[in-house]
């Protein structure tokens, strides 16, 4: 006995879903039900990343890549894919891998032109991690200049002495310390 088959499609993007047996006709037994979102035409075969869409009247090879991560490449947003058809505009299929190190370290990542490039290895991110380590010192410094102007307004508020045997106060103790920290500070 020969078995006829239909081949399904969804509602939304009308993707093949799958084969199924058909019944046959109670009332015309040399024909066949067919139910909706269904046609007797066998789609195509498909490769990875590929769907068979029926069109309506044949079946169209479209990519597929629903349910792998997409980066929007202005914002670096991070999304999963559920649409079929190319990547949009704007979007760019990443592993998940890179989407990770994406979301951990955007700056890594610039657009260039249409494409989101990692610049781990250029001249251009060495240089913004050697901006960073500065403006990172130079906060640091600032706070402890603020914690030293306290401690300074302290000392001359209660002139006392910081060693016996020098005769150093407070005050002489911390300017010192301030004057150390600002010509680092004008060095970075």
């Amino acid at each position: 006995m020969n078995t006829k088959y239909y081949y399904s499609f969804n509602s939304e993007g009308k993707a093949f879903v799958g084969k199924y047996p058909a019944i046959k006709n109670p009332r015309r037994q040399s024909e066949y039900l067919l139910p909706a979102q269904a046609t007797f035409k066998e789609p195509p075969e498909t490769k990875e990343n590929e769907v068979a869409i029926w069109s309506g009247s044949d079946w169209v090879i479209e990519p597929d890549f629903r349910g792998l991560l997409q980066v929007d490449i202005e914002t670096k947003e991070i999304s999963t894919i559920e649409y079929v058809g190319a990547v949009k505009t704007g979007f760019q299929k990443v592993a998940e891998d890179v989407a990770q190190e994406i979301q951990t370290n955007p700056e890594k990542f610039k657009k260039i032109e249409t494409s989101l490039v990692d610049i781990s290895n250029t001249e251009e991110y060495k240089n913004y991690l050697i901006e960073k380590e500065v403006a990172i010192r130079k906060s640091e410094i600032e706070r402890q200049l603020l914690e030293l102007d306290s401690k300074r307004i302290r000392a001359i508020c209660e002139p006392s002495i910081k060693d016996e045997t020098t005769g150093e106060t407070w005050l002489d103790y911390y300017n010192q310390q301030v004057t150390t920290l600002r010509e680092e500070l004008s060095n970075l």
